[in-house]
């Protein structure tokens, strides 16, 4: 139990490339003990900048805060899966975590190594095993597969804390007492949940509203092959294998990849991209065969790829300099090529690191899209976007060149059959 919070005309400033820039600005939050408030708004409204600051020692001072980032990498430190476990000290032993919360069989492994679901389920636990008195979660259910969001809601309905849930889905609001609704950092919303979920200025922003009227491209007349995989086999550590995968990929492809988490979508993804030389079986791209002198091979210039974690492609200062990396974008007008992905023009200034997770989502997906390679790889584009990023996403998808393959990694079935993809199911 703790004492009610009560935060009356909170702002929040952070620096900008102009002087300081206001993310959160005159809000009133109160929660009283056990109660659960959602947290809803666009990519940029500052639902993460608020969890952060609730965490941040000092502005509770009698509460002990346990936040789930966007990001499970950001929480990671320890060299292995059970050493992160024991930093959170869970009631029930490293070995009863694991099988909790769907890590059998991966105590020894470099926590890093996980998928992405895997990481945020063992993000969750650690959180959980402190045994925080306000428990903050961001989008901690983004990155899962159906069946793992759905025994993740139900793990955390029933939670006995107080809880902060900042979410995009009506169902996970629905699992709390209270809703607000953020807008460019100010409240626009607040009530009690099924209030809120009923109200338009909330509902708007929860529904995926995938586009049905957006014209998909035709396929190319051509029947270039782009890529082949003959006989691709990964081996996980976890005495897991994908494999062998035959697979034969033409301009004009509309692949669609789904599957639970660590069945190994994004490891596909990073064997055709040249990141990752299979266990076994060959790549070609063109005519060209992958991996015939290394572990990697990354100069070919022919795929471009979206990573799960946007973060892990910006090599740029700025947004402007992260555009011109690519020689293909290098003479586009920074400004115009935000607006075509319905970001705001200024944030050609900001370092993209700095940019909310949806920003930073849509920002890695223009990048592969408009730089028209003939091979796209776009690793859970529409994860953490809030209803109008993934109808832009959707949209973006359906435009692509049809001179390009494309290969999307995604849970979300509507939005793959949206974008006009077959399904390939892994697992």
């Amino acid at each position: 139990m703790i004492d009610p919070i009560d935060l009356r005309g909170l702002s929040l400033e952070r620096d900008g490339p102009d002087g300081p820039l206001r993310v959160l600005d005159g809000l009133n939050l109160h929660l009283g003990s056990g109660e659960r408030l959602a947290v809803v708004g666009g990519n940029g409204s500052g639902k993460s900048s608020l969890l952060r600051h609730l965490a941040r020692p000092g502005t509770l001072p009698s509460v002990r805060s346990g936040l789930v980032f966007q990001d499970p990498d950001e929480q990671l430190v320890a060299a292995t899966v059970d050493a992160e476990i024991r930093l959170g000290g869970p009631g029930g032993g490293v070995s009863g975590t694991l099988d909790e919360f769907g890590l059998t069989g991966r105590g020894s492994d470099d926590p890093r190594l996980l998928s992405a679901g895997q990481k945020q389920r063992l993000q969750l636990a650690l959180v959980l095993g402190a045994r925080p008195d306000l428990l903050l979660l961001d989008e901690p259910t983004s990155l899962q597969d159906p069946a793992q969001a759905s025994w993740l809601r139900a793990r955390l309905a029933h939670w006995p804390g107080t809880l902060i849930w900042a979410t995009q889905k009506p169902e996970e609001v629905a699992l709390c007492h209270r809703a607000l609704v953020l807008d460019q950092g100010r409240q626009l919303l607040a009530g009690r949940a099924a209030e809120v979920l009923a109200d338009p200025l909330c509902s708007g922003r929860l529904d995926p509203g995938y586009p049905a009227d957006v014209p998909v491209a035709e396929p190319a007349a051509t029947t270039d092959v782009v890529g082949t995989l003959d006989a691709v086999s990964f081996r996980f550590s976890d005495s897991g294998r994908l494999g062998p995968l035959s697979l034969e990929l033409r301009a004009g492809d509309r692949l669609g990849l789904t599957g639970p988490n660590g069945c190994g979508k994004s490891t596909l993804l990073a064997a055709l991209a040249g990141l990752r030389r299979p266990d076994s079986g060959t790549i070609r791209l063109g005519d060209r065969q992958l991996y015939r002198h290394g572990a990697t091979d990354l100069d070919h210039g022919l795929t471009a790829l979206a990573p799960q974690f946007p973060e892990y492609l910006f090599t740029g200062t700025d947004v402007a300099a992260e555009i011109a990396v690519d020689p293909r974008l290098a003479g586009l007008d920074a400004a115009e090529f935000l607006s075509r992905l319905d970001l705001s023009r200024d944030l050609a200034r900001r370092n993209p690191h700095d940019l909310s997770g949806g920003q930073k989502r849509r920002l890695a997906l223009g990048l592969a899209l408009v730089a028209e390679r003939p091979l796209v790889l776009l690793d859970e584009p529409t994860a953490a976007l809030d209803a109008s990023g993934r109808a832009r996403v959707a949209a973006l998808v359906r435009s692509a060149s049809p001179a390009c393959a494309l290969v999307v990694a995604s849970h979300d079935r509507a939005f793959l059959a949206a974008c006009g993809c077959r399904v390939l199911e892994l697992g």
